[in-house]
């Protein structure tokens, strides 16, 4: 038999513990001096009473954390073209930056689909390995880039025939002659 350290009331134990016996008659009683153990603060940001030491509630933390200690500090830059403060990377506007295109839609439609086109050819030669290690990737693609209107690039030597895709290779054929020649080599005579 033991005794209840809130009401003093004799009780028998539920639990046998002789390393730590139980205090409290009932849960109840548990709860009321855990209750008047516990001091009431008041929360920083709304002074409203809580157990808690700082804040009353998750919506008073956010608001402290957020208004102390922001996570993005937005960082200003100068636009090195016009001198306008931004929060951009380097240009304030694209007409700012040097390097982007003022193109049309049926430009960049173009421009787009010639690059896509010079990929694809690249891709398609290196997996035969018929692209070369010195091979100038650049000049190529500003070949591409530069077809005029209404032609193709054509492999002269075609690379499923073993031809090499070089710049020495590419040539602008018209799309029905592009058609017409497939993948045979000019000047070999017709099967």
């Amino acid at each position: 038999m033991l005794k209840c350290n809130h009401c003093q009331s004799i009780f028998f134990p539920i639990r046998k513990n002789k390393n730590n016996p139980q205090k409290f008659c009932s849960t109840i009683c548990s709860r009321e001096v855990h209750k008047s153990k516990k001091e009431l603060h008041s929360c920083i940001v709304c002074s409203t009473q809580t157990v808690n030491p700082k804040f009353c509630s998750r919506s008073c933390s956010a608001t402290y954390t957020n208004s102390s200690q922001p996570k993005r500090v937005k960082k200003y830059r100068i636009c090195p073209t016009c001198g306008i403060e931004h929060t951009r990377i380097k240009y304030c506007s694209d007409e700012c930056n040097p390097r982007k295109l003022k193109l049309t839609t049926e430009e960049k439609y173009f421009h787009t689909r010639a690059k896509k086109n010079e990929a694809w050819q690249r891709y398609m030669a290196k997996k035969k390995d018929q692209t070369p290690e010195n091979a100038d990737i650049f000049a190529m693609q500003q070949f591409y880039l530069n077809c005029p209107k209404g032609y193709e690039v054509d492999h002269i030597i075609p690379i499923s025939k073993g031809g090499l895709h070089t710049l020495e290779n590419l040539q602008y054929l018209t799309i029905s002659e592009n058609r017409k020649k497939s993948n045979k080599i000019i000047g070999e005579p017709p099967r």
